[in-house]
């Protein structure tokens, strides 16, 4: 079970890390006339929130797993904390959104 739990860990960090790579990477490949720049980052941002939101809310329930099987009862605000984190995070997200929809170039 240590093996499957550190094998979903690696691979939630991993993609965290391609997604901020792929944003990174199309930002600075694509010429200035192809497209509205604050759509592209409104989309590169909401990927990588996104993704970073989801790789919060596992590694969070890896936590949760990983104490109740060790007894650790006491530890659990932690991945609260985290839980708590990553929805301020998708809220942020949400605002940022809801502030910057009609923003035209």
């Amino acid at each position: 079970m240590t093996t499957v739990i550190h094998a979903v860990n690696t691979f939630v960090i991993a993609l965290a890390m391609f997604e901020l790579g792929a944003g990174i990477s199309k930002e600075y490949s694509s010429s200035d006339d192809e497209e509205n720049i604050y759509s592209n980052i409104r989309r590169i941002i909401t990927r990588f929130v996104g993704t970073a939101c989801i790789a919060l809310v596992l590694e969070a329930l890896i936590m949760i797993i990983k104490y109740s099987q060790l007894e650790l009862a006491g530890n659990l605000y932690y991945p609260v904390g985290i839980l708590f984190g990553s929805s301020f995070l998708l809220v942020a997200l949400g605002a940022f959104l809801w502030l910057t929809k009609g923003h035209k170039e």
